[in-house]
């Protein structure tokens, strides 16, 4: 799907949008390049930038001088994700309290971290293939956080210093088979989260200044509809775990690099939604596989109509005063 300008409506810069760079990836017939966001136009970036890891390692205002004279209109463009392979991709669950109520999980004590695969990774307007056999397919509208400088062990984020860790800001969609995540053996997430397509990304990056970073995600706005029903809504304030908590709870566990990603969770809203029964079926069917499965997607869809081939996803985020647009996806579902 061709990124014309109805969908990827960026919009004119509005005052206040000079503390970001907007950054998209894009195709015109041949090898994907880079370019800035002006107006309905993109403005290809000069350099060589092989991944997103390439284009974070530079400030904005470095980039704003390697756009050269040329424009294309985006309604010419094909857009892609502006998150590139070779990258880790680090999930937070549960991370709104709405989304916790509904799962069952109402005091969050420690933060739930998990992986998805970087061959799910996907346009905003590409489709979303959901797998044979699949039959509890959901969405997650979530904020992505990229990292642009390594981060180890020794290094410890602080609300101050999350600019000096977190590059780029882009709307993400952490698309989950809800009967592989709990109905395969021994309760397989990584499995369910990464599908290829499973991680809609852009339809661009917002980078802002280091110093603007932390104002930055107390001010996001973040919605979903399906087939022109909405049905999440939340406010960054929301986070349960802040951003440098995740971030300082990754670093205890494992190395993160520059371009990796992390998703902070979703809100409340999703489709599957947590009861007495599907606990009851997990619990006295944990070993075992095929009965579980079985149970579970039974149960499920006995109360829930699952994304199907047709569905359209619409997702937005922007900050609350409207001054910075993170832009807009539009997905439709369709079978392998």
């Amino acid at each position: 799907m061709s990124g014309d300008s109805s969908r990827f409506r960026s919009g004119p810069l509005k005052k206040g949008n000079e503390m970001v760079v907007k950054v998209t990836r894009f195709t015109i017939g041949g090898e994907p390049l880079w370019g800035i966001l002006d107006g309905e136009e993109i403005a290809p970036l000069e350099g060589t930038f092989v991944s997103t890891a390439d284009i974070l390692r530079l400030p904005p205002a470095e980039l704003k001088t390697r756009a050269g004279a040329e424009r294309f209109p985006i309604s010419s463009a094909t857009i892609l994700s502006p998150v590139t392979a070779p990258a880790q991709i680090v999930c937070q669950g549960l991370n709104y309290t709405d989304h916790a109520d509904q799962s069952g999980h109402a005091s969050r004590q420690k933060n739930l971290l998990f992986m998805k695969a970087a061959s799910s990774l996907s346009g905003a307007f590409d489709p979303v293939i959901r797998p044979p056999g699949c039959q509890m397919l959901d969405y997650e509208v979530e904020l992505g956080l990229l990292l642009k400088r390594p981060l180890s062990a020794g290094d410890h984020v602080t609300r101050e210093t999350l600019g000096d860790f977190i590059g780029g800001l882009v709307l993400c969609n952490d698309v989950s088979a809800r009967d592989v995540m709990f109905g395969e053996a021994y309760l397989q997430w990584f499995r369910g989260k990464s599908a290829r397509t499973f991680c809609p990304c852009g339809p661009w990056l917002v980078i802002p200044e280091p110093d603007d970073v932390a104002d930055l995600l107390d001010r996001i706005e973040i919605q979903l509809w399906l087939n022109d029903e909405l049905r999440q809504s939340a406010h960054s304030r929301d986070l349960i775990f802040r951003p440098e908590t995740c971030l300082n709870d990754i670093s205890s566990l494992m190395d993160l690099s520059a371009g990796d990603l992390v998703l902070t969770g979703t809100p409340g809203g999703v489709i599957l939604q947590a009861n007495a029964a599907l606990a009851q079926i997990v619990t006295t069917k944990l070993f075992k596989d095929s009965e579980r499965k079985e149970a579970i997607v039974q149960e499920a869809t006995a109360y829930a109509r699952y994304l199907a081939p047709g569905d359209i996803i619409r997702a937005e985020m922007r900050t609350d005063d409207r001054a910075v647009d993170f832009g807009r996806q539009l997905l439709e579902i369709v079978d392998a």
